[in-house]
This record gives C-alpha cells, sequence and structure tokens, in this order.
C-alpha cells in the first residue's frame, strides 16, 4: 500500500502528462494498491515504453491503482531493460504510464541508474545532466557527511531526480523531502573545501 504522502507528486505530474481529470484524482487519492495487468497490457507497455523508441525490451512493470482488489491498474512505473552500464551498474530507462478510457498511454521516458554509496545504492534520474557527471557529483557529496548542520547522507534517499542548474556550474538534486544545490564552480579547493560544494540545502 503506498500513501498519498509519497506519491501524490508523481500521480499529479502522470495525470497531466496523459491529461487526466485533475478531480479524478482528488476524489479517491488516499492512498493506492499494488494491481495486476495482462500480459497483453504488458506488451503494450513494453511497446510504448521501451520498444518504439528506443528499440528495447521491458524488465518490470510496477502497476498499482486506487482501489483494493481493482479489476485494472490505473497507472504502472515502466523498466526497461540495460542498455549499458554506467561505473558497474545498469542504465535503463523508466517511464511512467496511465490508462485512460481503457488505454495505456506513457509519458516522457527517463534515464536511471544506481549510484552505490557507502552502504547502499541510491536509485538516480541523471536528468538533464550527464549521466556520469550526475554519479560522480553524488558519490563525492555523499562523503561530506554534514551541510549547515543537515545530514547529506540522509538527504540523499531513493529516488533522487537532477537537472541543470541556473548556470552551467550548478546542478539541483530533488531526493524525495530534500532539495541540494551543488557548485562545481570552485575559487578555493582543500582537504575541508572539496570540490564540488553544495551550497544549498532544503527540507520540502
Amino acid at each position: 500500500m503506498r500513501t498519498l504522502s509519497d506519491f501524490s507528486l508523481r500521480t499529479m505530474l502522470m495525470a497531466s502528462l496523459l491529461l487526466l481529470p485533475l478531480c479524478a484524482l482528488t476524489v479517491r487519492a488516499e492512498q493506492t494498491f499494488p494491481a495486476k495487468i495482462s500480459r497483453d497490457e504488458r506488451l503494450r507497455l513494453e511497446h510504448l515504453a521501451c520498444g518504439a523508441q528506443f528499440g528495447m525490451r521491458l524488465a518490470e512493470v510496477d502497476a498499482w491503482a486506487f482501489e483494493a482488489n481493482a479489476k485494472q491498474a490505473s497507472f504502472a512505473d515502466v523498466r526497461c531493460q540495460p542498455h549499458t552500464q554506467l561505473k558497474g551498474k545498469p542504465l535503463y530507462y523508466v517511464a511512467q504510464c496511465g490508462r485512460d478510457a481503457g488505454r495505456w498511454s506513457c509519458g516522457h521516458a527517463e534515464l536511471e541508474t544506481l549510484v552505490p554509496l557507502k552502504d547502499r545504492d541510491l536509485i538516480v534520474r541523471p536528468g538533464t545532466v550527464a549521466p556520469l557527471r550526475a554519479v560522480n557529483a553524488i558519490q563525492k557529496i555523499s562523503t561530506y557527511g554534514y551541510f549547515q548542520a543537515k545530514s547529506l547522507d540522509a538527504a540523499l534517499q531513493s529516488t533522487c531526480n537532477l537537472g541543470m542548474g541556473d548556470t552551467a556550474d550548478l546542478i539541483e538534486i530533488s531526493c524525495r523531502r530534500w532539495s541540494i544545490t551543488v557548485s562545481f564552480w570552485c575559487p578555493q579547493v582543500s582537504a575541508t573545501l572539496p570540490c564540488p560544494r553544495v551550497i544549498y540545502m532544503s527540507e520540502h
């Protein structure tokens, strides 16, 4: 079972991508439940999310509905099979898909990979950041400990989405409840002032 606090943002995003009425979400969006999909639906989702654009096969579908024991899934997270590796970890595409009037459609697929940290693998979506640059930045800042008394390790929780900041030297990282801004502009570099540097961190 999933709570609204974990998935409300994603649900609203999918609604806008798939042009679903917002009122349909607000009526019964208190919680969601795992749901089954048929073989034909899996094949359709494989084509929409993985095959048509990337020529890839489907790896996994996580389908869910707004009601327990629903006959049909309402949404699905689709993961394609890895097409390469990045620092020893798979790099693959993921897409969020939704059913509207009995038909499946999918939003824009994103790259996703796993970033090894000290005691776990972090799920990261590089977004507009070059994947290797994204992975290196995450791994580096994960070793810094704290920023203004806030634990970076506690903030780096799956799934983290990255994007370019206002200038070319900035990367914005969003992980669940935390936003982190990382700068590659480092006028001074030392053991106590490593680069890239965290310049902003807030809980939302």
